[in-house]
This record gives structure tokens, C-alpha cells and sequence, in this order.
């Protein structure tokens, strides 16, 4: 667009972090561009969470589209996403990342909740001798 003002920040990705990162930041006053890779995905309608998996087709069994079983909320993404292939280093362990590929993201992969820490959760250093202590 001509004359538009330009972005502070672009955020790729609705998810936890993505969406997090732009909340706090236009809090911040900043003005940020939030791109999303997958396709708009509504839970209620897509989802029929409360079915048991005897009312699935295959009965709920993992497919290699929906690796998960078929409430899985997979869309276009999961462990392997077409024309995105993973890439490891030489010598690396293999690493694989959950990618929805869906508005709202890895959010609905964890049924929609985040669990919260407690205090001791940012204090490993102290509770064990492992780790760093946060903040």
C-alpha cells in the first residue's frame, strides 16, 4: 500500500508465542504486522471434542495425516509439512517440531490450555543445583 506506515515488528505465527509477543509488544506501543501460516480453524465447529473415539472414523486410529488419531486438530501441518522439509546439522541428534499450521497454533495442539508454573518452577538452580534461577 502506498503511503501506509511501515511496521515495527512483524510476528509470524497466532500461537502462545507469537500471540504473546504481540500483545506485549503494541502494549508497548510499537506497531506490529501478525502473519499466520495456516488457515483459520474454528474448534467448535471442526472439532467434535466430546465425541469418544468408537464415533471416529477408523476409530480415532493415527493416520499419516493426522498422526494423533482424527480429533487430532491437524491442519495441513504435524510432524511433516509438505514443501517444508526439516533440516538437521551433520552430526546433530534428530529433532522434530509439532507445526499445526492453523490459526492459533500450537495452542491447539495442547487442548487450548497453558498450564501455569508455580514458584519453584523458576528456581531450579535453587531447589536442585541444576539449571539458572529466573529472573
Amino acid at each position: 500500500m502506498a503511503g501506509a506506515e511501515p511496521y515495527d515488528v512483524i510476528v509470524v505465527g497466532s500461537g502462545a508465542g507469537g500471540g504473546m509477543s504481540a500483545y506485549h509488544l503494541t502494549r508497548s506501543g510499537l506497531k506490529v504486522l501478525m502473519l499466520e501460516a495456516g488457515r483459520h480453524y474454528d474448534p467448535v465447529t471442526e472439532t467434535p471434542m466430546f465425541n469418544i473415539p468408537a464415533q471416529a472414523p477408523l476409530r480415532g486410529v493415527g493416520t499419516p495425516d493426522k498422526p494423533f488419531g482424527f480429533y487430532d486438530a491437524t491442519v495441513d501441518g504435524g510432524w511433516e509439512v509438505p514443501n517444508e522439509p526439516y533440516t538437521v546439522a551433520e552430526g546433530s541428534e534428530p529433532f522434530t517440531w509439532w507445526r499445526p499450521r492453523m490459526l492459533g497454533g500450537r495452542t491447539n495442539h495442547w487442548g487450548r490450555i497453558s498450564l501455569r508454573f508455580g514458584p519453584l518452577d523458576f528456581k531450579p538452580r535453587s531447589r536442585d543445583g541444576l539449571g539458572y534461577d529466573w529472573p
